[in-house]
């Protein structure tokens, strides 16, 4: 498997394409929302991490890079999104091996954290902690923004990038849409 960084807006047509199949083949065997052919869920991401096998997209992570507010303090994180393989390829390392790089870059970054929703084992092997939170974010529905939700999640996950302790007990603002 070949494993390629992308930015967003470097993205060819047939890379739009090529990622939108494969978010709509992964995420449609398990009863999520179809991407209607979009490489992206709700809003567009910052750079991906994209795995090759010859001519075919095999696996995809999204990253978004931004501040959030945690309690009083704001802070540099990664957001990751739409972890994905294709299902053909489930259970082979494609998405340990993408997960692998987009650490290796979260590490030069400038972030503190990564965040991630999700509850697939792989990223507890990966060191992500759960995290209970209570979380606050933009709503977003058919394009428009819609309301600021507020709720607590089961499905965080943190991995710390530094030396920096998550308080799981502060206030989570994502100071926009969930990635």
């Amino acid at each position: 498997m070949q494993i390629k960084t992308i930015h967003e807006i470097q993205l060819t047509k047939d890379d739009d394409a090529a990622i939108g199949a494969l978010l709509s083949r992964a995420f449609g065997q398990i009863g999520d929302d179809d991407f209607e052919g979009r490489s992206y869920y709700k809003q567009r991401h910052h750079l991906r991490v994209l795995g090759w096998e010859g001519d075919h997209l095999i696996g995809h992570i999204a990253l978004n890079f931004r501040m959030v507010t945690l309690g009083d303090e704001t802070l540099p994180i990664i957001g990751l999104a739409e972890v994905a393989t294709h299902p053909d390829h489930g259970g082979k390392g494609v998405a340990s091996a993408l997960l692998e790089e987009t650490i290796k870059l979260a590490l030069d970054a400038q972030a503190t954290f990564i965040l991630l929703f999700g509850d697939h084992p792989i990223y507890t092997r990966r060191g992500f902690l759960p995290a209970q939170n209570e979380l606050r974010y933009v709503g977003i529905e058919d394009g428009h923004i819609n309301t600021v939700i507020t709720q607590v999640t089961k499905h965080l996950k943190v991995m710390a990038l530094r030396d920096q302790s998550w308080d799981d007990t502060a206030k989570l603002d994502l100071l926009g849409h969930i990635f």
